[in-house]
């Protein structure tokens, strides 16, 4: 059984002042939430936002962030967000944060923080921390408009993953993964086929056919003609469109979405940042997460794919020998995230359909009774 920490011992403890390299870094300043976090509308004497990071030598650092001084807090670990909580430590709400060894190593976990008041927040950590994938990320813990928290554990999206490790997928089957569901064209999966996770079911959705803007952007960049793609963003602009133009791929997402049995559920393609971004913005807004926070959910792609797309721009430049620097541009356009890219496809909702609910509504068929029971299913 794991020993209790008060002040120091498997969990240290952050103070609002900078701690030395040796043990913590500072926690996050007051009214600040990190940038994998969430932030929530303050009530009074609350918890409004919490995140969890986890360092290159596997230690988790928690953060929150508070309405007051709640006083003394217990933090809880569980690998289920659901129950089984396990009581770690004990700290103050006002020290902002808690360092700690992962209290269960190549498992999913989540943290509860709680204060004698009642008030209370469960967070995790936002990336998973996979070796064979640089972007599978929870969707839990957003805020919506009307103060309801996403679940954590439930909606997951995430980069292609030939690459998992068997560790890797242990760890995906322990966190109770019951669906996969891949975007890719059927040369991408020929390609680099998922593996096999015991225990989830492996659904093929392909958003783009065997032709159309997204398999052209594909021959191009593995032709090299870059010359065909125009500025510096223009494809992904116009392929962001293209998908809500023909969505039927998201209309059985959330058919599946609805299913009770059908999650945890985690949707991929090949960069986890295209398809897979529209679909998860359509997930977060259908459950009534503001638009902003979902563009924000958006473009940590940039952050968490940040080695991996500069690589990936460099090995194609020293591929074709590319000197001409509006080429150069447009591959890092490609690699990238931008707010353009998935504002184009809710220009073009609002344009075809009056709005972006107009959209969730007659261009995907989710009714208003589907919504609500959405909301019921992944909202607390």
């Amino acid at each position: 059984m794991m020993k209790k920490t008060i002040l120091l011992g498997t969990a240290l403890l952050l103070s609002a002042a900078p701690l030395s390299a040796a043990t913590a870094s500072a926690a996050a300043p007051a009214g600040k939430a990190p940038a994998s976090g969430i932030q929530a509308k303050a009530k009074q004497g609350s918890f409004t936002g919490a995140a969890v990071e986890r360092a290159k030598d596997g230690t988790l650092t928690l953060h929150w962030q508070t309405t007051a001084n709640l006083g003394p807090v217990k933090v809880y670990w569980s690998q289920s967000p659901d129950s089984g909580w396990k009581e770690l430590a004990r700290t103050y709400a006002s020290f902002g944060g808690l360092r700690t060894k992962d209290p269960n190593p190549g498992s999913r976990v989540y943290f509860k923080v709680k204060a004698a008041s009642g008030a209370a927040i469960t967070t995790a950590e936002r990336l998973l921390p996979l070796q064979g994938a640089t972007n599978f990320r929870d969707l839990g813990g957003y805020k919506t408009a009307d103060g309801k928290t996403v679940k954590w554990g439930k909606l997951f999206r995430s980069d292609e993953l030939a690459g998992l490790t068997a560790s890797d997928i242990a760890y995906l089957q322990k966190s109770g993964l019951k669906t996969i569901v891949d975007y890719r064209t059927d040369d991408e999966v020929k390609s680099k086929p998922d593996p096999a996770i015991p225990g989830a079911a492996y659904v093929r959705n392909p958003v783009f056919g065997q032709s159309g803007s997204g398999t052209d952007i594909m021959s191009f960049m593995a032709s090299g003609e870059f010359d065909k793609m125009g500025k510096p963003g223009d494809v992904l602009t116009a392929a962001n469109r293209d998908m809500v133009d023909s969505p039927s791929a998201y209309v059985k997402l959330f058919d599946m979405m609805l299913d009770p049995a059908s999650a945890a559920l985690v949707q991929h393609c090949t960069a986890g940042k295209d398809r897979t971004g529209l679909g998860s913005a359509l997930m977060l807004l259908a459950l009534g997460v503001p638009k902003e926070t979902v563009v924000q959910d958006f473009m940590l792609s940039n952050k968490y794919r940040e080695a991996y797309n500069k690589a990936a721009v460099d090995a194609m430049v020293k591929q074709f020998n590319l000197t001409d620097e509006n080429a150069i541009e447009v591959i890092k356009a490609l690699m990238d995230v931008r707010p353009e890219y998935i504002n184009a496809a809710f220009d073009e909702m609002t344009k075809k359909y009056g709005s972006i609910q107009g959209f969730l509504e007659k261009g995907l068929g989710l009714s208003k009774d589907e919504q609500a029971k959405l909301k019921r299913m992944y909202l607390e």
